[in-house]
């Protein structure tokens, strides 16, 4: 009778039956513990990041630039507990992105090695580029309506004369002036006062322009009397200068002169001028003492004025006279005979004073032309005009027509 087989442990355990079955409830018991780890000591974390433009050119500009995006990460709660919003940056790499073009750029997200990003909304950005401009302009004032009849504006002063008009170039285009203005009561309560700077615009703007000051200092108050103003003083001549001569600048001592009325009359006024200076008897800069003229408009008078120190500054006059057909000699060889040039004559323009060019005689000044032979041993050759003025220091050749002749020697031809 055979006897019945023993069970051994050692070969159940090791049977590859069991063996799968050891390894399927070890998965499922680290798996169970892994989820109820996460579960229980990981969080979430969502909340609002500002969206940077790494790289963008200084002299560009984004329109209608997304300032923000929503990002998600999850973390170990006390990780979560501690998170330092600025540790968690979103930008888009702007690099290289020239203005006048839309790009759509993925949006990148740096955090903290601990955490790990869930999510970023939304995840790309719409780049539009546009060229950045800077210009200045003048600052001007603008009067209140109701300023009582017979008053005006005094000592008016801006500080900065001019202004910074910042923004999109297409922008900048459509602004057409900046200016201040003053109340009633400011202008009546005098002093200095700190205006802002306000700009008028043919379109509305698609970006933003700004101002560089916003503000300035403005000076000035309203008087008693007549509006005035300050308009330059016209210098007037009559006869003629000296042909050889000629005005090179003038001026006047004051340069403007203040003139009183009402203000639509005054507008009508843009300088007063001198009564006429005979300059036919002057050969030299000269100081003259000039009346002035009293303004056309009716209704319009200068204050306290009525001439002006004039100050005349003569300088040399020139002229030019060309001289055609002037005989090229051949120099710098002992016998120039045996040479010859094309073409054989040229033009020469002189230039002196006026009275003297007019009446430039060659014989008389003894203008030549040549070409220097010197070291030149082989022909056909090209060579430079040269010239000379033997007598006549006032006059000096300006130019030569042609300015290059062709030597060859006669036995050659």
């Amino acid at each position: 009778m055979t006897k019945p087989k023993t069970l051994d442990l050692n070969e159940i355990l090791t049977s590859p039956w069991a063996l799968w079955l050891i390894s399927i409830a070890s998965a499922v018991t680290m798996w169970l513990y892994v989820t109820g780890m996460d579960e229980s000591a990981y969080v979430t974390r969502k909340f609002s990041c500002p969206l940077e433009y790494r790289g963008l050119d200084s002299q560009s500009l984004l329109r209608g630039r997304l300032s923000e995006v929503d990002v998600e990460v999850r973390g170990p709660e006390e990780a979560i507990m501690r998170l330092d919003y600025s540790s968690v940056n979103a930008y888009v790499d702007a690099r290289n992105l020239l203005p006048g073009k839309k790009y759509t750029l993925n949006i990148n997200v740096e955090y903290p090695g601990t955490l790990t990003l869930v999510s970023c909304f939304p995840t790309q950005a719409v780049l539009d580029i546009v060229r950045q401009v800077s210009v200045r302009m003048s600052v001007a004032t603008e009067l209140p309506q109701n300023i009582p009849e017979g008053h005006y504006i005094e000592g008016v002063e801006i500080i900065p004369r001019e202004v910074g008009v910042r923004g999109a170039e297409d922008d900048v285009a459509k602004v057409g002036s900046v200016r201040i203005t003053p109340s009633l009561e400011e202008l009546q309560s005098g002093g200095e006062k700190l205006l802002p700077v306000k700009f008028s615009q043919s379109e509305p703007f698609e970006g933003a322009v700004t101002l560089e000051p916003a503000q300035v200092r403005f000076r000035g108050s309203l008087v008693r009397g007549l509006p005035r103003k300050r308009v330059p003083v016209n210098v007037r001549f009559s006869g003629h200068l000296d042909p050889d001569y000629e005005v090179r600048s003038t001026t006047t001592d004051p340069s403007e002169i203040q003139i009183e009325g009402n203000a639509e009359d005054i507008a009508k006024v843009d300088r007063v001028d001198t009564e006429m200076i005979d300059i036919s008897t002057i050969n030299g800069d000269s100081v003259i003492v000039s009346p002035l003229r009293q303004p056309e408009v009716e209704g319009v008078s200068m204050v306290n004025a009525s001439s002006v120190k004039v100050s005349i500054y003569l300088s040399e006059a020139r002229a030019e006279k060309m001289i055609a057909n002037v005989p090229v000699e051949i120099r710098g060889t002992e016998q120039p005979q045996n040479w010859v040039c094309s073409p054989a004559a040229v033009s020469v323009t002189v230039e002196g004073r006026p009275s003297l060019v007019e009446s430039f005689d060659v014989e008389a000044v003894r203008l030549k032309a040549f070409a220097d032979m010197s070291n030149i041993f082989m022909t056909p050759v090209t060579l430079p005009v040269r010239t000379e003025i033997l007598s006549g220091d006032s006059f000096r050749v300006v130019r030569v027509e042609p300015p290059n002749v062709t030597v060859n020697s006669l036995e050659t031809r």
